[in-house]
């Protein structure tokens, strides 16, 4: 599967990374310089026009989750369909590029190539505020599950900052960048890392113990088809750890159409706990724990409230909180959220299940 390797180039529009002990909060300036995310904007524009011109061949799918095919519009945005299934209530955009058009379109993206330009003026932030905190927390729960001395395969590892650094760590006996992109295989190389140029589908690694997949399940085509791959590779009672957006989310239950999130082609699924509980479960795996550590949700609705995009002013309570009593509430009320599975940053842990 082709466009996973091309995911790895593109980056979220604010990261925040979190371990029991480290909170880093990475402001969009530092990773997003807005000169070149100007450039980008208008790059991507284009580069969606030119999709869209054969939105007559879209594809409908079943939902990604349960795999029900009873779903209820959500919204339209921009040229794609958001639907909601009425069986497990995730939202995902139906009908869909298939899964050629969305290899064309990450292969030939303008503003995807772009992105390499706003990685190089960014490489040491992310490295260090992203990346550093990220192996840190993988550690952790390698740790408490009794993972030691094993094989680790981070698939899409695109510039193999996350191998480079975990390597560094001496935990695991081997890191391998599974990374299908033949420029960025070729990065991962120069950096000395193990590399396999393949999706993890064609790929023969043998057993591993540990599969990471960070920020990539939202945009794939079919992500039951990817996940059952992993499993294939993991040996018994081997981890899966996956990042993505949560649904269910703060920011994006707010905001709705109008959350930056919300966009396609580039995010076309969005889980929420149960729905991703679903779908790890239709793939062979067991739910071990999911997370929503993120620090920003209610700062970004609440620049959107002060921008004039949202509307709060018959919404007492997120007045309250957002506008009013912000220095005294904003951060026990995103701790709240946190805590509660109501960040819209999702960590997800799960275990094989023995056949």
């Amino acid at each position: 599967m082709m466009i996973y390797a091309l995911f790895s180039k593109k980056f979220t529009l604010i990261s925040i990374l979190y371990t029991t002990k480290l909170i880093v909060i990475v402001k969009e300036e530092e990773i997003r310089p807005e000169q070149l995310m100007k450039v980008n904007a208008e790059l991507h524009k284009e580069d969606v026009k030119k999709l869209l011109v054969h939105r007559n061949k879209f594809v409908n799918v079943s939902c990604p989750a349960c795999n029900s095919d009873d779903y209820k519009p959500f919204f339209e945005k921009k040229g794609f369909t958001f639907v909601n299934c009425r069986k497990c209530d995730m939202c995902y955009v139906n009908p869909r590029p298939t899964f050629e058009m969305l290899t064309e379109f990450y292969t030939t993206s303008k503003s995807i190539s772009h992105w390499e330009k706003i990685f190089s003026a960014s490489e040491n932030t992310r490295r260090e505020k992203i990346f550093k905190p990220r192996v840190a927390k993988v550690l952790e729960i390698c740790k408490k599950n009794g993972i030691q001395n094993s094989v680790i395969v981070d698939v899409g590892a695109g510039f193999g900052t996350f191998c480079e650094e975990i390597k560094k760590q001496n935990f695991f006996e081997k890191i391998i960048a599974v990374e299908p992109s033949h420029d960025l295989a070729e990065v991962c190389r120069q950096k000395g890392l193990d590399v396999v140029e393949k999706p993890i589908e064609e790929a023969e690694l043998g057993k591993v113990d540990v599969i990471t997949s960070f920020e990539l399940i939202e945009h794939l085509f079919e992500p039951s088809g990817y996940l059952l791959s992993c499993r294939k590779t993991l040996s018994e009672n081997g981890l899966l750890i996956l990042t993505t957006p949560n649904a269910k989310g703060f920011d994006l239950i707010t905001l709705g159409k109008i959350a930056d999130n919300f966009g396609g082609p580039n995010h076309i699924n969005y889980f929420h706990p149960h729905s991703l509980k679903l779908l790890l479960k239709r793939c062979g795996f067991e739910l071990i724990e999911i997370s929503t550590p993120g620090k920003l949700d209610a700062e970004i609705v609440r620049k959107k409230v002060l921008s004039g995009e949202f509307n709060i002013s018959e919404q007492l309570f997120l007045r309250h909180i957002l506008l009013d009593n912000w220095e005294s509430l904003g951060k026990i009320f995103q701790d709240f959220l946190s805590e509660n599975r109501l960040s819209s940053h999702m960590w997800v842990v799960a275990k094989k299940i023995k056949e």
